[in-house]
């Protein structure tokens, strides 16, 4: 009885890790696809591709010991789409996780949340609330770099943000942040190859000069025979 319990839960085990494995190259050939489509700038494509998937591993929150590290590198991917085509509400509700969620985020996904807060400011809110996300994107770079030492980007927004909102505080800089080298949109670009070169203006013909090559022995100040035509050697005998 002990050896047929232990072969059915060998099979069981077997089928639940064969099944992850084919979820995990599926996984993996829907990325190829999302990268493709990102590399012609179809931003639409790879959202829909990652949202398809999103969908197919929500079975990876019965089998979380098999998927959930899959799951967590898909809302990295996924999140950090929505970044470049600057569409930063659909990060801060997708990660707005409370208790034991909010814990769980990885430092990549909080690091894109922190970012994805700063560029939402734009000066039209109060200051009170210009500081309170400030200090949100300050809390979130800081457990970045608690969680990971070696997160050089998230020390350094750490750094400027609390700079900036000791500024505003005291009213050395406005309530109007600007965002200088704020991510061009992928759905705005306009080819794979930038943009479209002209024709260039007015041709001006060009002369050339020809120069003959002369012998060693031949003096140009001499007066003589032009070089390569004087008369041809004739042969004795």
């Amino acid at each position: 009885m002990k050896r047929i319990f232990g072969a059915v839960m060998a099979m069981t085990l077997s089928v639940m890790l064969a099944g992850g494995a084919m979820v995990i190259g599926f996984y993996h050939l829907e990325v190829s696809r999302a990268e493709e489509a990102l590399a012609t700038f179809d931003a639409a494509r790879a959202d829909r591709i990652y949202g398809h998937l999103e969908e197919t591993l929500e079975i990876g929150r019965h089998i979380p010991w098999i998927l959930e590290t899959v799951r967590e590198e898909l809302q990295v991917r996924r999140s950090r789409l929505s970044y470049l085509r600057q569409d930063y509400a659909a990060i801060l509700k997708k990660t707005a996780g409370t208790g034991e969620d909010e814990k769980t985020l990885s430092p990549a996904l909080r690091f894109i949340r922190a970012n994805a807060r700063y560029r939402s400011i734009t000066g039209k809110q109060n200051r009170e609330q210009v500081i309170r996300d400030l200090g949100q994107s300050i809390r979130d770079y800081a457990k970045v770099i608690e969680t990971d030492p070696t997160f050089i980007d998230a020390a350094f927004n750490y750094e400027y943000l609390v700079t900036l909102r000791d500024d505003i505080a005291d009213g050395r800089r406005s309530l109007r942040i600007r965002h200088p080298d704020a991510p061009t949109s992928l759905d705005r670009m306009k080819a794979v190859h930038g943009e479209e070169g002209a024709e260039p203006g007015a041709k001006v013909r060009q002369q050339m000069k020809i120069l003959v090559p002369k012998e060693g022995d031949e003096n140009p100040i001499k007066q003589g025979p032009e070089p390569g035509k004087g008369s041809a050697t004739k042969k004795r005998g």
